[in-house]
């Protein structure tokens, strides 16, 4: 899980050990979150109840690899996660820096019909992105970055509610603004692109049945499509066909309880075995691969 403002779930898509930091802020009635990471990965997940999420990506090298929601290549300037309902399907780069926002939905259209913006809630009906006008972007791209070397910087201030406050209180106004003067979002929005249907139909039988032997024509069966549209539709939206997908999940699962398991009552090979892994040799190359660290370590830590 992310943290629990936003209990997402994270898939790692390529191997290598994970660098990643994760800083979490509690600007009073916004809460924020900065997440940097060295490789690809799937975020997937339901959304808070009565919160309004505002999600952007924080680097500021033109041309880098784009990040992909339901499918859908976002802009640069985008605020995207910003439908109430629904769930989250993200797919990003190999090397990302995101800031995650979360505020009490009815709050935050309160501020924004205080501020002049008494419309926004119509405006962001049914609508999960939208690209910011990229000067009004650069505006609040340059505030969350200033609240997080403070916060680097000066923790003990994090600590005094009259900052929160008035960090909130700087931050808010801009990302109204934002969404106020946005440039606009893409027709693609009512025509999902396609297969990513397919795929989520997949990712949800994955998910429902974790220990379940599955083979790719059980697999298109289950999901009601041919082999070839299931292939190009993981390849499209994920980088890889499902049968590699659905053993980086199960990979994930091990390695989750690995870490929660005691070393002195678990046996490597048995816990593997559970997830579908009968080879250890296999299994281990396979693990270490995708984690940059053997089980043995995993289970020890």
């Amino acid at each position: 899980m992310l943290s629990p403002l936003l209990p997402v779930q994270l898939t790692q898509l390529a191997g290598g050990r994970l660098s990643s930091e994760l800083l979490a802020l509690d600007l009073e009635a916004l809460q924020v979150v900065r997440l940097r990471f060295d490789r690809p990965l799937h975020g997937g997940g339901p959304k808070p109840t009565g919160r309004q999420l505002i999600a952007l990506d924080l680097e500021e090298n033109p041309g880098h690899p784009v990040m992909r929601s339901h499918g859908l290549e976002l802009p640069a300037t985008a605020f995207f996660g910003l439908a109430a309902a629904g769930e989250i399907h993200l797919t990003t780069p190999e090397r990302c820096s995101l800031a995650l926002l979360s505020l009490d939905r009815e709050r935050f259209l309160q501020w924004a019909h205080e501020l002049g913006a008494p419309g926004l809630e119509e405006s962001l009906e049914g609508v999960n992105w939208q690209a910011i006008d990229p000067l009004r972007f650069q505006r609040v791209r340059a505030c969350l970055r200033r609240i997080f070397r403070l916060a680097e910087r000066s923790p003990a201030l994090m600590g005094e509610a009259a900052i929160r406050r008035r960090l909130c209180g700087d931050l808010v106004p801009l990302l109204v603004e934002a969404l106020v003067h946005r440039t606009g979002h893409s027709e693609r929005l009512a025509r999902p692109p396609a297969r990513i249907e397919l795929v989520k139909a997949a990712q949800a039988w994955m998910a429902e049945h974790p220990h379940e032997p599955i083979s790719l024509d059980g697999l298109c069966r289950q999901v009601a499509a041919g082999r070839r549209s299931l292939l190009q539709g993981f390849r499209e939206h994920l980088g890889m066909g499902p049968m590699a997908y659905i053993k980086i999940r199960r990979l994930h699962s091990v390695r989750q309880a690995l870490l929660a398991a005691d070393p002195q009552a678990t046996r490597i090979c048995d816990l593997a075995a559970q997830w579908g892994f009968m080879n250890a040799g296999h299994f281990a190359r396979d693990y270490h691969s995708l984690f940059g660290e053997h089980p043995r370590t995993s289970l020890r830590a």
